[in-house]
């Protein structure tokens, strides 16, 4: 071939090449092959599974809190089909039926030591068959995990909520009640008390949709106090925030009466609101639409007990976006609310740590828009309250995870990363890999992308091996 021939056939080459990387014409058409085994959907999955197998033991604690002889004789076995719940719970499945889209993933079977995925059947019977006592432990172990995010504080503040679990079915145990929105609905009560500073669950029982009595007020925050007090040093303070629906003679007396303080928010009752006629409000230093009152002689009265009861009304500059409070037909230009507490602070301090108490509500928020927590599993109450369990148990392992990665960075003096569950779920969990076993060691190649670098640092700092071309995260 003349040289002349050798150029014009370079120079085709090189034109078919630029236009195959060319962004005009018409889109590739790709011939899709779906028989890949090695890919995996939840390469970030693979770190927090690492940590909780290996420092949290939460396979071995299942397996003790069921019982060794609980399924033995299955494919597979109980105890690692809790845990494989508690994954799908944590890759951001929902549903039952939506378990099946785990199945086959090379990852997940490997390092949740599956054979192969169970099916939902298997899920549901495993969800059913754990007894009462072993649901019990469950919930106990939720506690520990939840309590192992404490550090060494002077004082932790405990905040106490409840929650509406909707069925719109006929599940076992549901009640009518209110639900939110002023519709009733059949529902579960589960209420959790968490801490204020990580958020952490160290307590919950999942109820049925029957109202608690004072007694059973006392019983939870009794079993609560137990917990943080063996976990904290003698001289810590425990704090107790609810809202109104928890407020109680008889359990303000018994809080008084084990020394502890609590901060609640109080019913306007009729006692209350003629007690306003006379009240001297004052204006807040930086906001003169907020005022407060103190109204500690009217408490007195009605509970024979020195607590501190106080008012706070919010001026409404726009009706159809009125502050947060009560309306009192007299006043109806302002928005009350009322706060009893047996502390001395001042009601404006009073009143801004209450506020706080708003964060409860992420542990839901998070728990139904990242885990699951608002749909039910099946009919069988015993299930549920199980499934219940075991995504508080996801979203307290993921909190710990994160503070172990924080710890890890400041070690090393990296920058640590400040995010939540969901952002976490869809950019980090979510990510997807090769898992592939070469040279005598598993490969997770992830994709080259700088972001996600960063997040693997951070996470997965331990397992990282930089490569010229591309990332790989290794593991023995």
């Amino acid at each position: 071939m003349s040289p002349s021939n050798t150029n014009r056939t370079a120079a085709r080459t090189k034109g078919h090449a630029s236009r195959r990387r060319s962004r005009r014409g018409p889109l590739p058409t790709p011939e899709v092959r779906p028989n890949e085994a090695s890919l995996t959907r939840f390469a970030g999955l693979v770190p927090m599974i690492l940590y909780m197998s290996e420092t949290l033991l939460l396979p071995e604690l299942l397996r003790q809190a069921v019982g060794p002889n609980e399924g033995r004789r299955r494919l597979h076995p109980v105890p690692r089909v809790l845990f494989a719940f508690v994954v799908g719970a944590l890759a951001g499945i929902s549903r039952m039926a939506h378990l099946e889209w785990l199945r086959d993933d090379v990852a997940l079977q490997k390092y949740l030591r599956l054979s192969n995925w169970p099916v939902r059947k298997v899920f549901s019977s495993a969800l059913t068959l754990v007894s009462d006592a072993a649901v019990a432990r469950i919930e106990q172990l939720v506690g520990l995990v939840g309590l192992l995010t404490l550090g060494d504080e002077p004082a932790i503040v405990v905040d106490v909520d409840n929650t509406a679990i909707v069925s719109y079915g006929t599940a076992e145990g549901a009640q009518f009640g209110y639900c939110g929105k002023g519709r009733r609905r059949r529902r579960h009560y589960p209420i959790v008390a968490s801490v204020a500073a990580s958020r952490a669950v160290v307590a919950a029982e999942y109820r049925d949709g029957s109202e608690m009595t004072t007694e059973d007020h006392i019983k939870f925050f009794g079993d609560v106090l137990v917990r943080v007090r063996a976990h904290v040093r003698k001289a810590c303070n425990v704090i107790f925030r609810a809202d109104s629906g928890f407020w109680s003679a008889g359990l303000a007396t018994w809080l008084e009466a084990s020394g502890e303080k609590f901060v609640f928010a109080y019913p306007l009752y009729p006692a209350i609101k003629l007690a306003l006629w006379n009240a001297k409000f004052e204006a807040l230093t930086d906001d003169e639409d907020i005022e407060f009152a103190s109204l500690d002689g009217v408490q007195r009265e009605l509970e024979g007990k020195a607590f501190r009861v106080i008012v706070i009304r919010r001026r409404v500059l726009d009706y159809n976006a009125p502050p947060q409070g009560k309306v009192i037909k007299w006043s109806p230009e302002w928005r009350y609310q009322a706060i009893i507490a047996n502390m001395d602070w001042s009601p404006p301090d009073l009143w801004r740590f209450y506020n706080y108490r708003a964060e409860s509500e992420r542990v839901f928020r998070i728990g139904k828009q990242a885990l699951g927590m608002a749909h039910l599993v099946g009919h069988d109450f015993r299930a549920n309250r199980l499934a219940f369990l075991l995504r508080l148990l996801a979203y307290n392992a993921d909190l710990s995870f994160h503070l172990h990665c924080e710890r890890e960075a400041h070690r090393k003096n990296r920058p640590a990363r400040r995010v939540g569950l969901e952002w976490r779920q869809v950019r980090f969990y979510l990510s997807p890999g090769r898992f592939l076993y070469q040279a005598g060691r598993w490969v997770l190649r992830t994709p080259l992308n700088k972001k996600l670098e960063e997040l693997w640092a951070f996470y997965g700092s331990s397992l990282l091996r930089e490569t010229s071309r591309a990332r790989e995260v290794t593991s023995s």
